[in-house]
């Protein structure tokens, strides 16, 4: 068996995500030790926002259908640290504790909320007279 898969199995990740993982802690401890978190915080929403173009882009293309999939693993997997850093990004702008706490509701909460209204709704199953 590759260390790969094993690595895998273990943790339930492949290579490229715990790598992406570690990628991101390390930018974000620089940024926190060199005074430069907001900064820092800035440039990885727009890589996220443009790794979140780029799924959307590739997921309607048959032939980029597996990059596609791979890009939505990444976007999945990343959300809650993007919603966490928005919510940096805007504390540094509003200052109303309540304002901010509402947008975390909807930054968490909408997700899964507009998956549930938007479920494909069943057709009534005909029965054959």
């Amino acid at each position: 068996m590759k260390w790969s898969n094993r690595i895998q199995i273990v943790t339930g990740q492949n290579c490229i995500h715990i790598a992406l993982h570690l990628l991101l802690i390390a930018a974000l401890v620089w940024g926190w030790k060199h005074q430069a978190l907001l900064q820092v915080s800035t440039i990885l929403l727009a890589m996220y926002a443009s790794v979140f173009t780029a799924m959307l882009l590739t997921q309607r293309l048959p032939r980029l259908r597996r990059i596609g999939d791979f890009l939505e693993d990444v976007t999945t997997t990343y959300y809650f640290g993007a919603a966490m850093l928005v919510l940096l990004v805007l504390s540094r702008v509003i200052h109303n504790n309540l304002l901010l706490c509402a947008a975390g509701v909807v930054m968490l909460a909408g997700p899964a909320l507009v998956s549930l209204l938007v479920k494909e709704r069943t057709q009534p199953s005909q029965r054959p007279r």
